[in-house]
């Protein structure tokens, strides 16, 4: 928030009220209800989760699909998409996931979750209410994985007030917005955590069994999950729907106690490299679409070179060879 505008002030209209940092009820955009046939471009609040994934605005290419066009095959991205393959079906994840649970209650809250009496899934009776809250859209919990994951959700949050990031993070907006909209004859669609109602920011939660320390994260792991092609999609969905480009920030959460935070986002260098795929990714998707031809790998022989670390090794294998 800028120097001149009191901590109380809408930022837009700088009209006083209790709604620190946040857009005032006048300045902030009406939700917009998602209609009963397929969407079409626009931001929606309230589609579900099971509706998204499906695919609801014709074959579009989300952030996920773009990921696997970029580092696998168009082959590929068809078996995973719904619209696509006529013999998909959705994952099911049975064991159990402490980020996803932690991901469910810090960003929708508890009504997102569906707590089970039972010590395990090994009965009829847990089994048959694990898959009615699945029906509902709801993740389900045995009791004591609840109590795990609120204890790595009041962590995350205690740390988050001691985060120096302006604006604060996961604040003044809204949870799991569905954005669509058309890009280079391309129909997009994406899912984001949170979106402040102004536009200025885009925040997103990652959790990791590994290390958060922002250096780690960024140094690997970050590109092996296609996180920045992740993060410019969902800036690019912003700007083409509103005109405004949005700051974009991953808050790198570890799934073991301390519960470790960082937050990063990219670098200019890597906002272009991740435009550059983005732009890859939207010719490769049209191009396959439009021909509904989805090559997997290259056919012919590929030729392997040396990597510079194995002709390392052999050059300190020479040099223990006694004179």
């Amino acid at each position: 928030m800028s120097a001149d505008i009191p901590p109380k002030c809408c930022p837009s209209c700088k009209r006083l009220g209790e709604w620190p940092g946040r857009l005032c009820p006048a300045c902030k955009p009406a939700p917009v209800a998602a209609p009963d046939g397929p969407l079409q471009p626009g931001i929606y609040a309230d589609v579900p989760a099971h509706t998204y994934h499906a695919d609801p605005s014709a074959p579009s290419l989300s952030a996920s699909i773009a990921k696997i066009m970029c580092n696998r095959s168009p082959l590929h991205a068809w078996e995973r998409h719904p619209r696509l393959n006529p013999d998909y079906r959705p994952a099911q994840e049975s064991k159990f996931d402490r980020g996803t649970a932690a991901h469910a209650l810090l960003l929708e809250g508890s009504d997102r979750c569906a707590v089970i009496d039972a010590d395990s899934w090994r009965t009829n009776a847990a089994k048959d209410e694990r898959d009615a809250a699945r029906a509902e859209g709801r993740v389900p919990l045995l009791a004591h994985e609840h109590e795990e994951a609120c204890e790595m959700v009041e962590a995350i949050r205690e740390q988050l007030y001691g985060l120096e990031v302006e604006p604060p993070l996961f604040t003044g907006g809204a949870a799991e917005q569905t954005l669509v909209w058309d890009e280079r004859g391309v129909r997009c669609r994406a899912r984001l955590d949170w979106l402040r109602d102004d536009r200025q920011t885009i925040d997103d939660l990652k959790t990791t069994a590994g290390s958060a320390h922002p250096g780690e994260w960024s140094r690997r792991r970050m590109w092996d999950m296609g996180a920045d092609i992740q993060a410019r999609f969902y800036v690019r969905g912003v700007r083409a729907l509103t005109g405004r480009e949005p700051a974009f920030r991953f808050v790198v959460a570890e799934t073991c106690s301390p519960y470790a935070i960082s937050c990063v986002s990219l670098s200019p260098s890597a906002v272009a490299l991740a435009d550059a795929k983005i732009d890859h990714a939207l010719e490769l998707w049209k191009r396959c679409l439009e021909r509904d031809e989805w090559p997997g790998y290259p056919a012919e022989v590929a030729y392997a070179e040396p990597p510079a670390w194995e002709l390392e090794r052999l050059f300190d294998m020479r040099e223990q060879v006694p004179a």
